[in-house]
């Protein structure tokens, strides 16, 4: 079991900061773009893994300018000031800091956001035979990852060098994705 104790130091007091409406907002993926994912993904035959960012929110940059006074926890730094430097739970623009921080993985690993829905992001692909071209999808429903590709783990590892994805990292087809339960089945008739 994950030891919790020191995310709780961890935590803004979002009542006493400011943020702009827009600086609060951070969208999610489409369950409807989810569905057409999988669909494309069985009729293809691509693989399907998901990754779940640890500690999301503090791997990206605070956008604000936020200080704390510290306290007993800190030992002999009790009482002094200290400049906040990562986004932190709490606080309201972390949300929108942490997605634009998993923006500049994806268009760093040359995947383009979708225009009909900008939690889907894609890239033209070339198949493992040289002939199949398709498109290869990462899905971000905030710190959950769901990749579509036809080596899905060597996607997960390139955003696990990024940002670290909590263990295990999946090798394994995934059974549950943001609660659904997700199965690969075949059809008696071989499809």
């Amino acid at each position: 079991m994950e030891d919790l104790r020191c995310k709780a130091y961890l935590v803004a007091g979002d009542h006493v900061t400011e943020a702009l409406a827009t600086m609060s907002y951070a969208s999610v993926v489409s369950p409807d773009t989810i569905h057409l994912a999988l669909s494309i993904a069985a009729l293809n035959d691509l693989k399907v893994k998901c990754g779940d960012v640890m500690n999301a929110y503090i791997t990206a940059p605070v956008q604000e300018k936020i200080w704390t006074v510290l306290g007993p926890e800190f030992g002999k730094d009790e009482d002094k000031k200290a400049i906040i430097v990562r986004s932190l739970y709490g606080l309201k623009s972390s949300g929108a800091v942490f997605r634009a921080h998993l923006a500049v993985c994806m268009k760093e690993l040359g995947y383009e956001p979708c225009l009909a829905d900008s939690d889907l992001w894609l890239k033209a692909e070339v198949g493992s035979d040289d002939e199949f071209k398709y498109y290869s999808y990462i899905l971000c429903y905030l710190d959950d990852i769901l990749v579509v590709h036809h080596d899905a783990v060597s996607i997960l590892n390139h955003i696990d060098k990024f940002m670290t994805l909590k263990p295990p990292k999946i090798e394994n087809d995934p059974d549950i994705y943001l609660g659904a339960n997700l199965k690969k089945m075949t059809q008696t008739n071989g499809v």
